[in-house]
């Protein structure tokens, strides 16, 4: 086992890397909370009023995806050359220790400290918005709903980007968008066609959703059952974020210099 995990030898790796890496993500911290200011800024400006709670869910999903999507993207980037792959590789500390550091600080740690400037910057900005009338903030007190839908979209982007981050070298994130728009393509074209031969005339309502079946008055709407649906929306992306965090694992024990 200590050929793969050691508490002592994956807390010196991990105090290396955040040794090392520690001015660069303050220095991203500041452009993500000027990034924040600017978005929130110049919408609350433009609408002359405190920015409703269904839009700043929106905000903050949307920017969550994005920087999470460059930041994931550049934490494997040393592998990319062979001058940077070198020093990584040959560091003496397994190939596990090295994914979980830089799963640690692209997910858990990222998520902390998007959510915390975030808020922060929201909050104010409501603040000096308001001018003495109510308003509402975005928060995730009311329940898993207002954090659920966040955490598995972040957790399923971050599984993408991450294997997009070991299996190219150059241009992750340009190389892994092509890749996952051209299977998103093809299984809505592949669900089309599936569908005609399963359930001829039938009338899908979204690709891999509901569709309706039948003609008239005979016409029938198939559909799980909420409770059903609710599920599968919640393992179905942990599910597939759990093997692509498998297959960067294990595209990444292949690496060579």
């Amino acid at each position: 086992m200590n050929q793969h995990f050691d508490f002592a030898r994956f807390g010196r790796l991990l105090r290396k890397h955040t040794a090392e890496h520690l001015p660069s993500y303050l220095m991203s911290t500041a452009v993500l909370a000027g990034g924040v200011l600017v978005v929130l800024g110049a919408l609350t400006y433009l609408t002359r009023r405190p920015l409703e709670r269904e839009m700043q869910l929106i905000l903050f999903l949307f920017g969550l995806l994005a920087a999470g999507a460059l930041f994931t993207s550049s934490v494997f980037a040393a592998l990319g050359t062979p001058r940077g792959a070198a020093p990584a590789l040959l560091l003496p500390a397994s190939h596990l220790e090295k994914y979980l550091v830089a799963w640690l600080w692209s997910l858990p740690v990222f998520l902390v400290v998007y959510t915390v400037v975030f808020m922060l910057v929201n909050s104010l900005l409501l603040q000096l918005s308001s001018q003495g009338r109510p308003y509402e903030v975005y928060d995730f007190a009311r329940g898993a709903r207002e954090w659920l839908t966040p955490l598995l979209s972040y957790a399923l982007l971050h599984s993408v980007a991450l294997c997009g981050a070991i299996y190219f070298r150059r241009m992750h994130i340009i190389k892994t968008a092509f890749l996952v728009f051209g299977l998103l393509l093809g299984l809505l074209l592949a669900n089309r066609q599936l569908l005609k031969v399963l359930l001829p005339g039938s009338s899908p309502i979204a690709p891999f959703g509901d569709v309706w079946v039948g003609e008239g008055r005979q016409r029938a709407l198939l559909a799980l059952p909420e409770g059903q649906w609710h599920l599968a929306l919640t393992l179905l992306p942990l599910a597939l974020a759990g093997l692509l965090w498998l297959a960067a694992y294990a595209r990444l024990t292949e690496k060579q210099i």
